[in-house]
């Protein structure tokens, strides 16, 4: 009895800057139905504010708080604790969810991996291996291997969270997709159980292996960074599969719709 969504971003609404066709008109059609959903994503460039904005430009009217993001949570971690300066590798407007918490000092608590960005440089990457050394602890907002931009598939956050792990030889907290306490969050919003929601999603690491194993249904949309070989090279395994979320009204997913 499936009563609500969570819905991914980037690969299910819209590709970087392009929207997916028909997208809003699925967002439309649960709104229309009275279905409750929450948008999760694993995008660190990004404030929510800015999603929200993205949305809106897209047709698909979300406010602030319909809106988890791998970026929001990690600060929202980082202001439970004690002592929380941190040094971002995050490009984009994200960085401003950790307004009063960053330092340029190599001495800082945390190092916050996201997305770089197109401008990271060697000096800052060593800038936060040196922190590391000198007792930092490691967040990875999310571990995505790679991303589906407007200019093709282009390395994503959890690339760089790799390469600092290894090199300073610590495991990084995960804050994001597939991280259970990411999707709690967002199902505790939503005020449904886990097993009457389903989380719509193009990658089957963060999405659908995330979600299934806190009891989530699942769709897999052929859309975004979605490859054909997914399918058949892993042994997670989609509740249902669609061409697109476009596709989602006629799905028959939802319990009476």
């Amino acid at each position: 009895m499936i009563k609500g969504a969570l819905i991914d971003l980037d690969g299910v609404i819209y590709n970087d800057s392009q929207p997916i066709p028909g997208a809003d008109a699925a967002v439309s059609w649960l709104d229309q139905n009275s279905i409750p959903y929450r948008f999760i994503t694993n995008t660190t460039m990004k404030s929510r504010a800015s999603l929200s904005k993205k949305l809106a430009a897209m047709g698909v009217p979300a406010s602030v708080e319909m809106i988890f993001s791998a970026a929001f949570a990690g600060a929202e971690y980082l202001r439970k604790q004690e002592r929380n300066s941190c040094r971002c590798l995050i490009d984009g407007d994200a960085v401003t969810e950790y307004a009063g918490m960053i330092s340029d000092s190599e001495e800082v608590d945390y190092v916050v991996a996201g997305d770089p960005g197109e401008n990271v440089t060697l000096e800052i990457l060593n800038q936060a291996f040196r922190c590391l050394l000198n007792g930092a602890e490691l967040i990875a907002l999310q571990k995505n291997r790679f991303w589906l931009s407007d200019r093709g598939y282009s390395l994503d956050a959890g690339a760089f969270a790799a390469m600092l792990e290894f090199a300073a030889n610590k495991k990084a907290k995960l804050i994001g997709k597939p991280s259970k306490d990411f999707f709690m969050l967002a199902v505790e919003n939503l005020g449904l159980n886990a097993s009457q929601i389903v989380m719509i999603g193009d990658d089957l690491e963060s999405d659908i292996f995330g979600a299934g194993r806190i009891g989530i249904k699942t769709c897999l949309v052929k859309t975004g960074k979605f490859l054909e070989k997914d399918l058949t090279d892993s042994a997670v395994k989609p509740d249902w599969i669609l061409p697109s979320i476009a596709e989602l009204p006629a799905a028959g997913i939802f319990s009476n719709k």
